[in-house]
């Protein structure tokens, strides 16, 4: 091999991977900044993130083991976006789910304050019975935001990884009867296995993509990055013979070729008539109540509304009243 042949392969393809790879690990930081300015994660697949992280740490341990500076340069800041990353969608994902159990709890009481409002105006010492009722409610309202379970999917795959490091870990420095060469071996199987996990994951939508016909689920800066990065990651495993770096790599390359091609059958957004969850959910707040006139007297009446501003200012939707 010639002098420029290597310092193209052994230098050139690992500082360009290294620069790809921190690029491909931040670009979704940006999106995820809105999504939590938003205060929704919306279409972003935090599913790559939690697997992006045990990637990461499985290659910093396998570029000490090797003393390997391309690897380690190439891995350490994704580690630290990843536990960023993860920790913003855990975050949002739990944002989401007490939101429709809130929305879901106010629609109860508002129907059962609808049902209050049928009845005759109350005199004297009814009036204990209104303050009884708007105790429950409020009761209602407090014992949601106290009870309310969190979903574990993206918690389970983050602990998921870290147990796996933890474990394979705590093994390889307790394993004297192994050598330096066989915890390599080791550590170069597990990281590699997730490293493939992590090319496809994006894939993992891929059903609902088939399903809805875009590809609104698809985080384009990471599929051309992943592409990229992994064609210059598999150049260099190739040219120092390492194929724990070539090969998954390799795999990588066509996972992001499989989602280009996705990419460019299926259109990036819903079509309009496909867009009508919005209307159908307020065409069925409207059959609940009867009319949409009878809806907003529930939604107006002096019995709901106190509490209706008391749950909004406490989820952070309006600002509190004076």
């Amino acid at each position: 091999m010639s002098s420029t042949q290597e310092i193209i392969l052994e230098y050139v393809c690992p500082a360009l991977g290294v620069v790809i790879a921190n690029i491909m690990f931040a670009a979704p930081v940006r999106d995820l900044k809105a999504a939590i300015a938003k205060g929704e994660l919306g279409t972003l697949n935090p599913t790559p993130w939690a697997f992006m992280l045990g990637n990461c740490v499985g290659w910093m341990i396998y570029g000490t083991l090797l003393k390997n500076v391309w690897i380690l340069m190439g891995n350490g800041p994704g580690l630290l976006i990843a536990i960023w990353l993860n920790l913003g969608a855990i975050k949002l994902l739990y944002r989401g789910h007490y939101a429709t159990d809130m929305r879901d709890t106010t629609e109860r009481t508002l129907t059962a304050s609808s049902l209050d409002l049928e009845q005759p105006a109350p005199v004297g010492g009814d009036m204990a019975s209104i303050a009884s009722d708007e105790t429950k409610n409020t009761i209602l309202v407090d014992e949601l935001s106290a009870t309310t379970p969190a979903p574990t999917g993206q918690e389970n795959l983050l602990m998921l990884m870290c147990t796996v490091w933890v474990v394979f870990g705590t093994v390889l420095a307790l394993a004297d009867f192994m050598d330096l060469n066989s915890k390599v071996l080791m550590v170069g199987i597990v990281t590699n296995c997730i490293l493939i996990v992590f090319y496809g994951a994006p894939l993992s939508t891929i059903s609902q993509v088939l399903k809805d016909r875009h590809t609104a689920s698809i985080h384009v800066p990471t599929m051309i990055l992943n592409s990229l990065g992994s064609s210059f990651w598999c150049v260099y495993g190739i040219a120092i013979s390492d194929y724990f770096i070539a090969g998954p790599n390799a795999l990588g390359f066509v996972f992001g070729a499989v989602q280009i091609f996705l990419y460019m059958v299926f259109p990036r957004s819903p079509s309009a008539e496909g867009n009508t969850t919005d209307l159908e959910a307020k065409a069925d707040l409207v059959l609940d109540f009867g009319t949409a006139e009878r809806a907003e007297q529930v939604a107006s009446s002096n019995l709901v509304q106190p509490h209706l501003q008391d749950v909004m200012e406490d989820y952070g939707t309006v600002a509190p009243s004076a």
